[in-house]
């Protein structure tokens, strides 16, 4: 907050704070206008706001809150302040300290999408540990491995493998089937799009990698990509590689 926000404010956590309740307040407000307008019909609709047409959609429940934060304590704030409004947030994205409030995450059944060893680049985030995944793991919380970076992107299997071993080094034992789950199941989860794809079942979008190895190895190599069923990437066909 001081760093982004001194100029225009509100730059402490507690004014962060305030800036969201009172945005919900007037958001309650609006929706509640409108979802009683929506019903009767009757006179002029209520004037429009997109801000706080976006907030309604999340007091409703038909928009997904992914929250950008690093710390615990910001995490806990935020947890209470959906508890206050009566929404949930559905994932915490970097949440370095998501092993401080890994209990919370897994109540609230809120995600942590979580980067596997990347930290200490600002103040938020300098207090990150290697085992950060796994001990969210271990609490029950649904963990997600993510990347930021156009290059960690390309290799979230391998950032996985990172944070699965790191656990398991220390003594929190994290199965292959769900270190995989950190990259497939749970982040389909987290959109809202696990009905259609993120695990191998029938009915759903045919969305799958064939590797040459184990997929957690830095040696294996993509050799096939199915989206939607159809082959699009082909190691051994240059006429199937973008």
């Amino acid at each position: 907050p001081k760093r982004v926000y001194q100029s225009r404010g509100p730059s402490t956590r507690m004014g962060n704070m305030a800036g969201y309740r009172e945005a919900f307040i007037r958001a309650e407000r609006y929706r509640e206008r409108w979802d009683e307008w929506l019903v009767k019909r009757r006179g002029t609709a209520p004037e429009r706001d997109l801000q706080l047409e976006t907030l309604a959609g999340v007091l409703r429940g038909d928009i997904l809150v992914h929250n950008h934060c690093y710390r615990g304590d910001e995490m806990a704030q935020m947890l209470d302040l959906a508890r206050e409004f009566g929404f949930s947030i559905r994932s915490f994205h970097h949440g370095v300290e998501g092993y401080k409030v890994a209990d919370l995450l897994a109540r609230e059944g809120t995600a942590a999408s979580v980067w596997a060893d990347w930290w200490g680049f600002k103040m938020e985030s300098l207090d990150g540990v290697p085992e950060n995944a796994a001990l969210l793991q271990a609490a029950g919380a649904r963990t997600i491995i993510h990347s930021d970076s156009p290059e960690g992107i390309q290799r979230l299997n391998q950032e996985a493998a990172k944070a699965m071993y790191a656990g398991n080094r220390a003594g929190i034992p994290v199965s292959r089937e769900q270190a995989i789950r950190w990259i497939t199941a749970n982040p389909a989860w987290a959109l809202g799009i696990d009905r259609e794809t993120g695990t191998l079942e029938p009915g759903k979008a045919a969305d799958v990698v064939l590797w040459s190895g184990d997929p957690f190895s830095v040696y294996s190599r993509a050799e096939q990509v199915y989206n939607d069923g159809w082959l699009v990437f082909e190691r051994n066909d240059p006429t199937r590689q973008p």
